[in-house]
C-alpha cells in the first residue's frame, strides 16, 4: 500500500507533536512506524535467497557483510532508516525487513531503485538508452552540472574445495567509471574516451591529466570529482560539438 499523501498532510498540519523544524526525513521515518513497515511499498520485492556459501571476511558485499542503516528512494517515494546491504556481485540492494515476530530479507526491483545511501556513499540506478552495458547500480562520484561521473563497483568470484566444506570467497576487482553528458552514458578508461567526445578540449584535459596523475593512481575517486568539476568548468567557457 502506497503512502497516503493526504492523511498524512493532514496528521502533520493538525498535530502540535510536528514543528516547522521537523524535516522530511524525520516525518516519512514517524509516519511508517504508524502505518507499519508491512503495509508500505518496500514489500514489493523478492525474497532473497543467498546462493553462495561464505565462511570469513571475503564476501560479495560493499564495505561490510552486515547490514547497514541508510535510505532508499523505491518506486518514487522516500524512506529512511533502513538495514540495508548492497551485494556488490550480484548486483542487488537488499533490505532486511521487520514486522511483529517475523523478519525477512528482500530484494528491491533494481529498476525501481532510483537511488540509495549506504554510509554517506550514494548509489543510482542507471540503465544507458546508447550503451546496454551500462546498466545497474553506479555510486555517485559527481553528479553536479552538465558532466556527471559515477562508479561500478565489482567484485571476483572463486570458488574454494578443500577435504570437508565448498564455499565462495569474492575479491575487490578494479572499478568501472563512467560519465554522463547530455543524458547519454559513456566508458571513462583513460582521458582518450574524453578525446572522442570534446575535441575542442583537448589541450585542457591532457592538461588536467597531466597536473594530476600521481592523485588519479592514489586516490581515484577524487581525481574523478575534480574530473568532473573541471570538465563542467571547461564545458562552460569553451563550445562543444555534442
Amino acid at each position: 500500500m502506497f503512502r497516503n499523501y493526504f492523511f498524512l498532510f493532514f496528521i502533520l498540519i493538525s498535530s502540535a507533536t510536528f514543528s516547522q523544524n521537523y524535516s522530511e526525513e524525520k516525518i516519512y521515518s514517524w509516519y511508517d512506524k504508524q502505518v507499519g513497515i508491512e503495509n508500505s511499498g518496500l514489500f514489493r520485492g523478492i525474497e532473497y535467497v543467498e546462493t553462495d556459501r561464505m565462511i570469513n571476511e571475503k564476501h560479495k558485499f560493499f564495505q561490510i557483510q552486515n547490514f547497514q542503516i541508510g535510505s532508499v528512494v523505491y518506486d518514487g517515494q522516500p524512506y529512511y532508516d533502513l538495514p540495508l546491504k548492497y551485494n556488490v556481485y550480484d548486483d542487488l540492494l537488499l533490505i532486511n525487513l521487520q514486522y511483529g515476530e517475523r523478519n525477512s530479507i528482500f530484494q528491491l526491483f533494481s529498476d525501481k531503485v532510483d537511488l540509495f545511501e549506504i554510509n554517506g556513499k550514494k548509489f543510482r540506478y542507471l540503465k544507458a538508452d546508447n550503451d546496454s552495458d551500462i546498466i545497474g547500480f553506479y555510486e555517485v562520484i559527481n553528479e553536479e552540472g552538465q558532466f556527471k561521473i559515477f562508479k561500478k563497483h565489482l567484485k571476483n568470484r572463486m570458488e574454494i574445495r578443500d577435504r570437508s566444506v565448498a564455499y565462495s570467497e569474492f575479491s575487490t576487482a578494479d572499478p568501472d567509471y563512467i560519465f554522463q553528458f547530455k543524458n547519454e552514458y559513456f566508458d571513462l578508461d583513460n582521458r582518450r574516451d574524453l578525446f572522442s567526445l570534446f575535441p575542442n578540449l583537448k589541450s585542457e584535459i591532457r592538461s588536467f591529466y597531466n597536473a594530476n596523475r600521481k592523485q588519479s593512481r592514489d586516490n581515484p575517486d577524487v581525481f574523478m570529482s575534480k574530473l568532473a568539476a573541471e570538465m563542467n568548468n571547461q564545458i562552460s567557457t569553451v563550445p562543444t560539438d555534442i
